[in-house]
């Protein structure tokens, strides 16, 4: 009888069709070898929420169990612990392959292989008093970067007696393939001898996760960074090009960046130093039309910037045909005013601010505005209606000890369809820049510093779905790539030794530089940092919070975000709460696919 004829006379017998198989069924879980005595004891595996110091004890776990939807990235970690000195330390993956279709995830374009590199951070110089001491890895330099495909330097490494190598590696689950349970293996070798083989497990939940991240993201970077890095100022930033234009060598930077950033699920916004002249956007449309509209060269396909700052003039024509052009090409939704910076700190008052979104709506009423301020500043100083965006500090969203303020940002988000509510971390967010405030004893905030435990970094996103935020600002990306950071008396102009800066370390340098003569190759690379995979990690969390709330199960995602947090200064600080509500996240919307 042909299938339509059964399923038919299945419903007129009110029998329900047989759900379909579930390829995550337990019994087609690939077994992995769990005894310790199977493996090197210098040897172990992490996941992502860990961080191994240099000189930390070898752990329990020889094996990677992994759960990831499709177009998701899923992290985990190598750690070789030299007993005595060890030479040309690599580390490599495997494809992984779907024990039950034979579907393959190739390790040449999905999975990259990264080597940590350490912060020192000094006992008494720790960003807040829960933040971690000694050497703390958090750059990581991949043994071959994904834009340009150049190998670098991460890999053959030397390892001294007593000290730890840790590798970082990142498994891009490809869109397209079938749910299931893949295996695989990393190999770590010694001057070309094996040494270990590690086995890794990964469960692909019948789930894709979208490209362009449902939570926005502001996240600034300088002009002129990546030129400062590499080739010691704007000036020589011609040599970045065939045809020595130094604004075309700022302009490829930014480009780059801005793809690197879009890879890891956050919108670097203000990409652009100058706008077009003469109202000719042939050019800009050219360079960053790709990023606006998905067409740049990302490992997320189609992935766009979410925010793109404006960087025309202050006249009314200025702005007026910025927002003509973006409203003509779709863009105009992410297009964003944001000049004045916490008003009232010294940068601008709040008559400035304003002034000039006063100006901004005169010419192009549609054209958004932003403002780092709360509520009460909005309305002290008459600004409901000029400001489009309101970003407050967590701290003035969620006092600390007192209710949070959210519910009251209801009224502001009603008055017009372009009301929407950001929020930022700040230096509030550890202790050393809030004078002795916050310690342990009164406070843990969500925090970007590389001392700052893995919990921390990644908790942010989870909270901005509890809190219905809808997106999210960071001041820079990369502050220490243009100052000199670090301790008074020790400063730096190189991040890789120093990213200390209002306090904390990190506090505004989420990246480091890939300089060419620093980790190889021929062309400059950002570098990422753990703390950026975490964020990065903490924006796929909020896609499956995000995909089961528009399946009609957002009481379901609240409940398992509310298992691990209280509010903003309360949370878990167990990694196993936030993975294990993760879990069930992932698990729900696979078994829903299934119609179970």
């Amino acid at each position: 009888m042909p299938g339509a004829i059964v399923l038919a006379a299945l419903l007129l017998a009110g029998a329900a069709p047989a759900a379909p198989a579930d390829p995550l069924a337990l019994e087609l879980a690939p077994a992995v070898d769990t005894d310790p005595a199977s493996y090197p004891a210098n040897v172990w595996i992490t996941g992502s929420m860990a961080k191994v110091r240099r000189t930390d004890p070898p752990g329990p776990v020889h094996w990677a169990v992994l759960s990831s939807a499709r177009n998701e990235v899923e992290s985990f970690q190598v750690h070789v612990r030299a007993t005595t000195a060890l030479r040309g330390v690599t580390v490599e993956s495997t494809d992984l392959v779907d024990v039950r279709s034979g579907a393959r995830i190739p390790a040449a374009t999905n999975v990259t292989v990264s080597r940590e590199l350490y912060q020192r951070i000094s006992p008494d110089l720790r960003s807040d008093a829960n933040g971690l001491p000694g050497e703390v890895p958090d750059a990581l330099v991949p043994a071959r970067d994904r834009h340009w495909g150049e190998t670098r330097n991460a890999f053959p490494a030397d390892v001294r007696t007593g000290e730890n190598l840790s590798a970082w590696i990142d498994v891009h689950v490809p869109r397209g393939i079938p749910s299931g349970w893949y295996l695989g293996s990393v190999s770590v070798r010694v001057d070309g001898r094996g040494m270990a083989k590690l086995p890794v497990r990964l469960k692909v939940w019948n789930v894709d996760l979208p490209s362009t991240a449902s939570l926005a993201s502001h996240f600034a970077m300088s002009w002129n960074g990546a030129c400062v890095q590499e080739f010691g100022s704007y000036e020589a930033c011609g040599a970045a090009t065939p045809t020595g234009s130094r604004d075309a060598g700022v302009e490829q930077f930014h480009v780059l960046y801005a793809t690197f950033g879009l890879d890891r699920r956050v919108s670097f916004a203000n990409v652009t130093y100058a706008g077009p002249r003469d109202d000719d956007w042939r050019h800009f449309d050219t360079v960053y039309g790709p990023l606006l509209e998905g067409r740049a060269s990302t490992l997320l396909p189609g992935a766009r910037l979410t925010r793109f700052t404006y960087a025309g003039g202050t006249d009314a024509g200025s702005l007026s045909r910025w927002a003509k052009h973006f409203r003509s090409r779709g863009w105009l939704d992410r297009l964003v005013w944001y000049r004045c910076d916490e008003p009232g700190n010294g940068t601008c008052t709040f008559a400035d601010a304003r002034a000039e979104e006063e100006r901004v709506h005169a010419a192009a009423p549609d054209f958004r505005t932003l403002l780092t301020t709360d509520l009460d500043h909005l309305e002290k100083h008459g600004l409901l209606d000029s400001v489009d965006v309101a970003v407050p500090v967590l701290d003035r969203m969620q006092p600390h000890g007192k209710p949070s303020q959210r519910p009251r940002y209801d009224a502001f988000l009603s008055r017009s369809p372009r009301k929407q509510l950001f929020w930022y971390q700040s230096c509030d967010q550890h202790e050393s820049c809030a004078n002795g405030r916050m310690g342990p004893a009164q406070a843990t905030w969500p925090s970007y510093m590389v001392d700052a435990s893995p919990m921390r970094n990644r908790v942010f996103q989870w909270m901005a779905f509890l809190e219905r935020i809808e997106g999210e600002l960071y001041y820079a990306v990369d502050y220490c790539f243009t100052r000199e950071c670090g301790p008074t008396g020790s400063t730096s102009r190189d991040p890789l030794r120093s990213v200390y800066a209002f306090g904390g370390h990190g506090d505004g340098t989420l990246i480091y530089p890939g300089n060419t003569r620093t980790i190889g190759g021929k062309h400059h690379v950002p570098l990422s940092s753990i703390r950026l995979e975490l964020i990065r990690e903490g924006m796929e969390d909020y896609e499956l919070l995000h995909l089961l709330e528009a399946q009609g199960e957002g009481a379901f995602a609240r409940e398992q975000a509310a298992s691990f947090i209280r509010r903003a200064d309360e949370f878990a600080s167990d990694p196993a709460r936030l993975l294990g509500a993760r879990e069930a996240l992932g698990d729900r919307l696979h078994a829903r696919s299934l119609g179970r």
